[in-house]
This record gives structure tokens, C-alpha cells and sequence, in this order.
């Protein structure tokens, strides 16, 4: 028997999706930026537990009903809390049938040039991991699609050239966004978010069933962030334009061959030019 959400929740709750933050500034910055409003409380860093604690495998997540309860209830001094990235949109769709509307999301999605960009990045910086600690990467390398990509008739590569395997692999995961496709799923480009406060405070809006808005002070405050990224090395914008002029015609040839059709066909959907 399904309890009712009022004897469950003591707070507002809800969730961002988005298929892996990677380093990308901008997934950091939306939850900075819903974090700077004082009655939002935001959870991150499921995905980074398993790097100190190894309670369960870089992929499991906690189950997700039981996830929520426990968000209610370590946010209950707050208006709302929400987790930012740690599931991927089909799975939050198990949501729905427990608590219906009164837990809500939004996917965040990326141009694929860009998102690519960080996924592969983030890998060949071997995860933010240690120098010597390699589990995650043979994590990454033992869970890639090989067969797949040889039987495209992709060159053959070593696991060595992480550049190139995982960049397959990252293109692979471009094609899984389709599921984001659901009717009854949000979807925000990042782009548009980062140049447009009226959406940004219309999709706080709609997460927190209308009882938080941010002011003007408080938006000024969270779009000051935008363009910091949190690592002074790192460029402040990867446009899509630069990125792919930067690719080496294998990486062209493969993003073609890889990326099907309808990926190609929903990316240009939300406006992305490929």
C-alpha cells in the first residue's frame, strides 16, 4: 500500500537529471546558483561517494523512493531540496507513480559538441582520481562498448588512448538521451538557462510548486556565477563552434557514424546546430 506523501515528505523535494556532470562548469553552476537562495537546500555528490566510502559501484544509485524520503527529512529546515545530478531522467520516472506530482524534475541537456567535451576531458584527467588509483577508468574501459565500435568498422585503438575510446563511448551515451524523450519529462538546455533568468526562476517555479521565487538581488547573485568556472585553469566557455573545429576528422567520421539518426534528429530538436 502506497503511504500518502503528506506522511512522508516535511518538505518540498525535488530533482535536476542530467547524464553526468563531468567537470562541466555549468552543471556545477545551476546547483550553486539554486544553493544561493536561503530557503533551498541542495544535495550533490551521490556519484562521488563511492570514490572515499566504496559502499556500492560507480553506476548503483540509492533507491529512489526511500532516497526522497530521506531528502524530505534532512531538508525539512528549508522550503525545498533538491538533488542535482545523481539520476538520470528514466529512472526518476519510478517517481511518479508513488508520489505522483508532488515530486517534481527537470532534465538538463547540453550541446553534444560541449557535453562530449567534459565527458572525455574528465576521463583522460583520469576522474578527478589520484595519481596511481586507475579503478575507476578500468571501470570505464571495462564497461565501453568495444564490439560495438569494431563492428562500425572504427579504428582499433589501446586502451592507452583514452582519448579515443572514450570519446566512442561518450558518443554511445549521446544516443541513451533519446529516453529523455519521455512526453511527461522537462527538458532545459543548459544554454538557455545560463542566458535567461525568467526561465531559471520559471523552472524554480514549477520544482517547488510555486512557493520560492528568486528576487532580483538574489538572481544578479546566482548569475554572477555563470561564467566562474571552479577551476582557474579552465576556459570560462567551450562554444560548440570551437569545439568541433578542434576535432581531428576521426573524431568527426565516428561522431557521424555513431550518433544515430535519432539523436541527431533531437538535438537539433532543442536547437543545437551539429
Amino acid at each position: 500500500m502506497t503511504i500518502s506523501v503528506t506522511q512522508t515528505l516535511h518538505t518540498r523535494v525535488f530533482y535536476l537529471s542530467s547524464h553526468g556532470i563531468a567537470g562541466d562548469y555549468w552543471f556545477h553552476w545551476i546547483g550553486k546558483a539554486l544553493n544561493s537562495h536561503p530557503e533551498i537546500m541542495i544535495h550533490t555528490g551521490e556519484s562521488v561517494r563511492q570514490k572515499y566510502f566504496h559502499e556500492r559501484s560507480r553506476k548503483e544509485r540509492p533507491d529512489l523512493l526511500q532516497f526522497t524520503r530521506y531528502l524530505a527529512d534532512v531538508g525539512r529546515a528549508y522550503g525545498a531540496v533538491g538533488d542535482v545530478h545523481c539520476y538520470r531522467a528514466y529512472q526518476l520516472e519510478q517517481l511518479w507513480p508513488e508520489f505522483g506530482d508532488e515530486v517534481r524534475f527537470v532534465n538538463l541537456v547540453r550541446h553534444p559538441y560541449c557535453w562530449l567535451h567534459f565527458y572525455v576531458t574528465w576521463r583522460t584527467g583520469n576522474l578527478g582520481m589520484p595519481a596511481g588509483v586507475s579503478g575507476p577508468l578500468d571501470h570505464e574501459w571495462n564497461v565501453t562498448q568495444h564490439e560495438w565500435f569494431a563492428q562500425l568498422g572504427l579504428p582499433h585503438y589501446q586502451k592507452e588512448e583514452v582519448e579515443v575510446w572514450t570519446s566512442y563511448q561518450g558518443m554511445a551515451i549521446l544516443n541513451r538521451m533519446v529516453s529523455d524523450l519521455h512526453h511527461g519529462v522537462i527538458n532545459h538546455c543548459m544554454e538557455d538557462l545560463v542566458k535567461n533568468p525568467r526561465l531559471f526562476n520559471d523552472m524554480v517555479d514549477f520544482l517547488t510548486h510555486g512557493e520560492i521565487q528568486f528576487d532580483a538581488p538574489l538572481l544578479e547573485r546566482a548569475y554572477a556565477m555563470a561564467y566562474k568556472p571552479y577551476r582557474a585553469d579552465e576556459k570560462k566557455r567551450i562554444t560548440p563552434e570551437e569545439e568541433f573545429a578542434r576535432w581531428p576528422q576521426w573524431k568527426k567520421k565516428a561522431f557521424d557514424i555513431i550518433l544515430s539518426d535519432q539523436a541527431k534528429s533531437m538535438f537539433e530538436q532543442y536547437g543545437y546546430r551539429l
